[in-house]
C-alpha cells in the first residue's frame, strides 16, 4: 500500500488542513453579507421556528379549517382533527400552510381549472414551475414532504438572493446604517413568516428588487428580464412597468432623444402575462381564467373606493374569524409611507408605492393586504429613514412587529388564517 496520505482522511483528522482549504474561500464572502443579511436572516428564521414549535407544543389551537391538513409520518399528506400533531415533521408542517397546497398541487400535477369553483390556475407558474424543476434534478422521492421541502429551501434561497439585491440597491442612495435597518425592519415585518413558508412571496421580492437594481445601474435588458420573471410569479408584476418606465425616463431628462433601443426591455413584462393568459387560453379555452377563479374568493376587480365604503359601513368587530380592521391597518401603513416617500425618496419607488396602494385596493377586500405590503421594499425605506430620527419609533416598531410576527407566525402555523 502507499505511503501517501489520505487527503480526505486528512481533512476529517487535522482541522488546520480543513480550515486551509476553506479559508480562502469564506475570506472572500463581504464582511457586510454576513452582517447585514446571513446574521438578521437566520436569527428572525430560528426565532420563527421557535415561536412556532412552541405554539404546537405548548399552546395548541383548535383547527376549524375543514380542508387542513399536515404531512404525516408517512410523508404524504393526511386531514387533521382538531389540533396538529406536535411530532410529526412539525418543522414542516408550520411551514405549508393554506396556499401550499395549491403551489406543490401544480408543480407536480400541472393546472386544473373548473368553471365555478376554487382552481388552481389563479397561482401564477414560475414559483411552482422552478419546485418542481429543483425536485426533478435533485431526483427527490415523490411524497409530498419533498414537495414541500423543495418549495421552502426555494423559498429561503429566494429570500437571501432578494435580501442581497435590496442591500445593494440601498447601497446606491444610502449609508450603512439604513441598509441595515431597512433589512431588519423588512426581516421582522409581522408576517415575514411568508418568506420562508410554501410561497411565492421570496421569489417576487428577489425578482423586484432586482429588476430595481439593474435599472439603475442602466442595465434595462436585465432589468426587463426579472420584471418579466416576477410578472409570471405573482399578478402585481403588473405594477413594474410603470415606476420602471418612468426610472428609464428620468435618468434621460424625460427627453424622447434619449431613449434608446433598450426600451423594448419593458415589452417583457406585458408579454410575460400575456404569454400566460395565452396557455390558460390554449389549455381551457378562456382568456379570463384567472379572473374567474379569483371571483371564488371573493376577489374582483372594482374601484378603490367600493371596499372602502363597505368597511367604514359593515366591517366586524375584530375576532379570530374576522381580520378585516386589522387589515385595513395595513393598508394604511402603506398608504401613510406612500405620503411620507413623496418628498424622501426617489420617484420610481414612490410611484411603486402609489401603484401598490391602488391595485391593492381595487381587489374588493382588504384579507390579503398584510402578506401584499412584504414585497413593497419602498415601505421599508421609509421605515429606516424615520427610525434614526425617533428612537421611540424604532423601539415602537420593533416590539410592535416582532411581536405581532410571533402572534401571527403561531397562528398560522395552526391553520389560521392571517393573510
Amino acid at each position: 500500500m502507499s505511503d501517501c496520505p489520505n487527503p480526505r482522511h486528512l481533512l476529517i483528522t487535522r482541522p488546520e488542513v480543513l480550515k486551509a482549504r476553506i479559508g480562502p474561500a469564506f475570506s472572500k464572502i463581504p464582511e457586510w453579507f454576513v452582517r447585514q443579511v446571513i446574521v438578521p436572516f437566520v436569527i428572525t428564521r430560528l426565532a420563527l421556528l421557535l415561536v412556532g414549535w412552541l405554539g404546537v407544543r405548548l399552546l395548541p389551537l383548535p383547527v376549524t379549517f375543514p380542508s387542513a391538513w399536515e404531512i404525516g409520518p408517512d410523508g404524504n399528506k393526511h386531514t387533521v382533527v382538531n389540533h396538529i400533531s406536535p411530532t410529526s415533521h412539525p418543522w414542516v408542517n408550520m411551514l405549508s400552510r393554506w396556499d401550499a397546497g395549491w403551489y406543490v398541487e401544480i408543480a407536480r400535477d400541472g393546472y386544473h381549472y373548473e368553471p365555478g369553483s376554487a382552481s388552481n390556475t389563479a397561482f401564477f407558474p414560475l414559483y411552482p414551475l422552478l419546485i418542481r424543476a429543483i425536485h426533478a434534478l435533485l431526483f427527490l422521492p415523490a411524497n409530498d414532504y419533498w414537495w414541500l421541502v423543495t418549495a421552502i429551501a426555494l423559498s429561503n434561497i429566494a429570500l437571501l438572493v432578494g435580501l442581497t439585491y435590496f442591500r445593494a440597491l440601498l447601497a446606491i442612495d444610502f449609508d450603512e446604517e439604513i441598509a441595515s435597518r431597512a433589512i431588519f425592519y423588512l426581516l421582522i415585518f409581522p408576517t415575514t413568516f411568508f418568506f420562508s413558508g410554501v410561497y411565492s412571496e421570496s421569489l417576487f421580492l428577489a425578482l423586484i428588487l432586482g429588476a430595481f437594481y439593474y435599472a439603475r445601474n442602466n442595465r434595462w435588458l436585465l432589468a426587463g428580464i426579472f420584471a418579466g420573471l416576477g410578472t409570471l410569479t405573482r399578478s402585481q408584476g403588473m405594477i413594474l412597468a410603470l415606476p420602471l418606465l418612468i426610472e428609464y425616463l428620468r435618468e434621460r431628462n424625460f427627453s424622447l432623444r434619449k431613449i434608446g433601443w433598450n426600451i423594448t426591455a419593458f415589452a417583457l413584462i406585458p408579454a410575460a402575462l400575456f404569454a400566460f393568459a395565452l396557455f390558460l387560453k390554449v389549455r381551457f379555452g378562456s382568456w379570463t381564467v384567472v379572473f374567474d377563479v379569483q371571483r371564488t374568493w371573493g376577489r374582483h376587480l372594482m374601484w378603490p373606493w367600493h371596499p372602502l365604503a363597505w368597511f367604514l359601513r359593515y366591517a366586524p368587530a375584530l375576532s379570530p374569524e374576522h381580520h378585516d380592521k386589522l387589515d385595513f391597518c395595513f393598508l394604511l401603513l402603506l398608504l401613510g409611507a406612500a405620503i411620507a416617500g413623496l418628498r424622501r425618496l426617489r420617484v420610481a419607488y414612490s410611484v411603486y408605492m402609489w401603484a401598490a396602494v391602488v391595485f391593492f385596493s381595487c381587489w374588493g377586500m382588504f384579507g390579503y393586504i398584510p402578506r401584499f405590503d412584504l414585497v413593497i421594499f419602498p415601505l421599508f425605506i421609509v421605515l429606516a429613514l424615520v427610525g434614526p430620527q425617533s428612537r421611540a419609533f424604532h423601539l415602537g416598531y420593533v416590539v410592535a412587529s416582532s411581536m405581532l410576527a410571533a402572534l401571527f407566525m403561531l397562528m398560522h402555523s395552526q391553520w389560521n388564517w392571517v393573510a
